[in-house]
């Protein structure tokens, strides 16, 4: 059997005009309120001030400054000489420091235990009030299963070891005999400084030898997750595994077995590739890196 064409009269098709406008129109109301490309919920809008530059709003909002051209792109800007005193600029969470909200709120890191001890062997104590400056201080035996805090000072004996957990990125870092640490509080600002997110963690070596195990990071992640403090240099890691030794208190060695890491001093940044390590003497920049022996494993 053959489909019959439907007919229409005249005044029927007339009378369906105004519902396809209405359709059309409502259609049209959707596609104008779409809005502008990428703004939502995790945009931060950001009106340019009197003598900013995009240098400058770049470091202050985006994790990696080096991201501007992204951000350019983001605001279909083509020039960044457009950006004049009252543009409005669309900073985006994923080109956006995880310390400032969409509001443009400052964040501050998640508060919690910051490592759980592990492993510990011969005489291993913690301090909650130690100072480098010699004032009296107490020690606790630091015991398995400890919870460590910011600020917290750990130290080895001779012949001991100790292992921590951190509970945010999970680093594992091992202190060998005769070592000085403390965990660092991270802010904003050092947040900012170090180049990490709001998970990473900074570690103070004071004297002694530590071992790191840094997870892995992904494809293009160029947040630090842990970093080392020493007295002559700062060592930047997203996914490692390190040694960091202070032979004397004028003189860094560090080691990088896995990944990659980069040392800082004087203004200067080494990148440390795989088997190789570096040195830093107080007052210099970081020595070349130059291959490792083999690695003596963790236990």
């Amino acid at each position: 059997m053959l489909l019959q064409k439907p007919k229409f009269s005249l005044s029927q098709l007339l009378s369906a005009i105004p519902i396809l406008v209405l359709i059309l129109s409502v259609s049209m109301i959707g596609l104008l309120a779409e809005p502008k490309k990428g703004v939502h919920e995790d945009v931060f809008e950001y009106k340019v001030k009197k003598n900013d530059t995009l240098s400058k709003i770049a470091k202050e909002f985006l994790q990696d400054p080096r991201n501007w051209k992204e951000l350019l792109k983001y605001n279909e800007i083509p020039n960044p000489s457009l950006i004049r005193e009252g543009t409005t600029l669309f900073i985006p969470g994923f080109l956006r420091k995880d310390t400032i909200s969409a509001t443009g709120e400052r964040i501050e890191p998640n508060s919690g235990p910051a490592a759980v001890a592990d492993f510990q062997k011969g005489q291993v104590q913690y301090s909650r009030d130690f100072a480098p400056s010699g004032l009296p201080a107490s020690w606790t035996k630091l015991s398995k299963d400890q919870i460590l805090n910011t600020e917290d000072w750990v130290q080895t004996g001779p012949n001991s070891s100790s292992k921590l957990l951190f509970t945010k990125n999970g680093t594992v870092v091992e202190l060998r005999e005769k070592t000085l640490t403390r965990i660092m509080k991270t802010n904003a600002d050092s947040m900012a400084n170090f180049k990490m997110n709001k998970d990473g963690s900074i570690l103070e070596l004071k004297s002694g030898y530590l071992e790191a195990k840094v997870p892995p990071k992904k494809a293009g992640d160029e947040i630090r997750k842990f970093t080392v403090v020493t007295p002559t240099a700062v060592v930047g890691v997203r996914g490692t595994e390190l040694y960091v030794n202070m032979v004397d208190s004028d003189t860094t060695a560090v080691g990088c077995y896995k990944g990659e890491l980069e040392v800082s001093a004087e203004g200067k940044t080494v990148a440390v590739p795989a088997g190789f390590g570096t040195n830093v003497v107080r007052g210099q920049a970081p020595s070349k890196p130059e291959k490792l022996p083999e690695k003596v494993e963790l236990e």
